[in-house]
């Protein structure tokens, strides 16, 4: 059965929703935020937190209501370069999926060449993104694979198979969602997937950091990862055992951390929230994208 199933856990909601984001450090930027909006097509807004500054970026996607039937087009997934100059996002319009990258002052927005795929991740040297790209397994399964690429588009290379939310820290470890898929009993039988988050470096082997969780987001430094479990946002130190710190139950997905490490940007329902990176208590954003906020990332200057 050609579905995309949806485990009624919370791990399997994140495997299916907008990624956490790398976060470089240095001193707290801008945020980019993707926003869903009443016309066909989404878009990227940029601002201040507090919501000073705020403004829509040169966007792919045509303006105004569709041409023909269900023609709409999706922007997702802002990601900054460690240097901050320039925002990688993803874009999907009808069926295809592309990678796309506007500079830090709205000018040069271009595709990357010959590339399909969601969620797109900087290297710290911004010379490479890793991002996920859709498969199907000889059963008819559903999951995604994860590449990395120059950002001019050569240098396609395989990282690993069954894996998606790909994250890339300072120290050149990358972070994702490890996709294991099974299928269900009865007449309406169809894939699921369940979510372990996982840590690798490029050529190296994968290394397990927590089961049944997902929406994995490095800290600045690269030794702290905060991620999504069923309980709620726990963070933990790479080497630690257990599942680490749980520092907010319910309620918070799409994660970024702010460059100074202090704060950890958030989804909460349709709008973002904010809450201290240690103590879970919440903090005010002041951060108001028209339409509904999804991925968000915060710029390191």
């Amino acid at each position: 059965m050609r579905a995309r199933a949806v485990l009624l856990s919370l791990a399997l909601v994140l495997v299916l929703a907008p990624p956490a984001t790398a976060t470089f450090p240095g001193r707290n930027g801008l945020l980019a935020v993707a926003a869903d909006t009443d016309s066909s097509s989404d878009t990227l807004y940029v601002g201040r937190l507090g919501g000073g500054g705020l403004r829509a970026l040169p966007s792919p996607c045509p303006p105004g209501p569709p041409d023909p039937l269900w023609d709409t087009c999706v922007v997702d997934a802002p990601a900054w370069s460690a240097d901050g100059t320039r925002l990688a996002f993803s874009s999907i319009r009808g069926s295809e999926a592309q990678l796309w990258i506007v500079d830090a002052d709205w000018s040069d927005l271009h595709r990357v060449p010959g590339v399909n795929g969601f969620r797109p991740a900087w290297s710290p040297n911004g010379q490479r993104l890793a991002f996920s790209v859709d498969a199907r397994d000889a059963q008819g399964c559903l999951f995604r694979d994860l590449y990395t690429v120059n950002a001019d588009g050569s240098g396609l290379s395989l990282l690993i198979r069954r894996a998606d939310n790909p994250d890339w820290s300072v120290r050149g470890e990358i972070a994702f969602e490890r996709e294991r898929g099974y299928w269900t009993s009865g007449d309406g039988s169809e894939c699921a997937l369940l979510a372990s988050v996982f840590v690798m470096r490029p050529g190296g082997e994968p290394r397990r950091v927590a089961m049944n969780s997902g929406s994995p987001s490095w800290a600045p430094g690269g030794r702290t990862i905060a991620y999504v479990s069923r309980g709620g946002i726990r963070r933990k130190r790479i080497g630690a055992d257990g599942p680490g710190r749980l520092v907010r139950t319910h309620g918070a997905y799409e994660l970024a951390w702010s460059p100074d490490g202090r704060f950890i940007v958030h989804r909460r329902s349709n709008r973002l929230g904010m809450m201290d990176a240690r103590t879970g208590h919440r903090r005010p954003i002041g951060f108001d994208a028209p339409g509904i906020d999804f991925s968000v990332s915060w710029q390191a200057r």
